[in-house]
């Protein structure tokens, strides 16, 4: 069976993020992501969980149990933007979000 730190990794890995970038995303160290993949750390704070899972795209639910939810279906468009938003740099995704959160006021 898989621990927590495992699903982590997996997840990471399929949406090609370093352990950096999960780091800031979800407002814990580069040094904390490391430990928990590695099994050191092997329960979470549940905020801290909520916000591992938010910055890896899934649910809490699937990174301490393995239960996948069936995910919703997006629109082709927004598939495109997603797809699009996954191939930028860091620096550029950071722009991106910045231009949609401007386009929204």
């Amino acid at each position: 069976m898989k621990h927590i730190g495992e699903r982590i990794r997996a997840r990471r890995h399929a949406l090609a993020m370093s352990q950096a970038r999960l780091a800031e995303a979800a407002g814990i160290t580069a040094s904390a992501v490391s430990q928990i993949e590695s099994g050191a750390i092997r329960t979470l704070r549940n905020d801290t969980l909520a916000r591992v899972a938010l910055a890896l795209q899934t649910t809490a639910l699937e990174l301490t149990a393995g239960l996948e939810s069936e995910p919703a279906a997006l629109p082709a468009d927004e598939l495109r933007l997603l797809e699009s938003y996954r191939q930028l740099d860091a620096p550029l995704k950071d722009i991106a979000l910045k231009l949609v959160r401007a386009l929204k006021s």
